[in-house]
């Protein structure tokens, strides 16, 4: 439908900003220096920017609900001098082993597709045009549930993993930089070239 939107989904930790192992202080939040910039050019060529995360931190007791949003807005501060603003936070707060109300098995802790399903119909998207830049496994199975592309980065925890996930799924590509997934992006002419 021509009204509907196209999306890059992001997960946070270890692709906007440095992993440190359940963030709790806003100060601790660094975002990767060629970050904004790719933001900027994806946002300049049509794409909303939507983050799905896995936040087990909030079932495991280490920080509350509200933590989570306060560092999505400061991620947003620190982008606001670069022109350019995250569209939409998707996460999920569950870990079965984590604390009541949030130890349960839950459809939406990645790579269980709910929050991109929610995100699909709630900012009325085209997923065939979208795309998942992560750097997890979790993340590339995500993308493959879903069924839209994606894409890892061997930053975070990507280079770790790079080596099975190339292994179990040969056609995900993957990028040592954000800047070159954001190249390899815009350059496709058509998103199902991307795989």
């Amino acid at each position: 439908m021509s009204d509907q939107r196209k999306a890059i989904f992001l997960d946070r930790d270890g692709v906007l900003i440095h992993d440190v192992h359940y963030l709790s202080k806003l100060e601790d939040i660094q975002i990767y220096p060629d970050v904004p910039k790719g933001l900027r050019r994806l946002q300049d060529f049509g794409y909303l920017l939507v983050v799905v995360t896995n936040q087990s931190g909030v079932a495991r007791g280490y920080f509350p609900q509200k933590f989570v949003r306060e560092c999505h807005d400061r991620i947003n501060q620190l982008l606001e001098v670069h022109q350019v603003q995250l569209d939409h936070l998707y996460y999920c707060p569950h870990h079965v082993s984590g604390l009541p109300p949030y130890n349960l098995k839950c459809d939406c802790r990645k790579p269980a597709p709910a929050m991109i399903q929610q995100a699909e119909k709630e900012l009325n998207l085209c997923l065939q045009a979208s795309v998942m830049i992560g750097d997890k496994r979790s993340d590339v199975e995500l993308a493959i549930n879903a069924d839209i592309k994606g894409i890892l980065l061997t930053t975070g925890q990507g280079a770790s993993t790079s080596q099975s996930v190339a292994q179990d799924y040969p056609s995900i590509p993957i990028f040592p930089s954000f800047t070159q997934a954001v190249d390899y992006i815009i350059e496709a002419t058509d998103i199902s070239l991307l795989q």
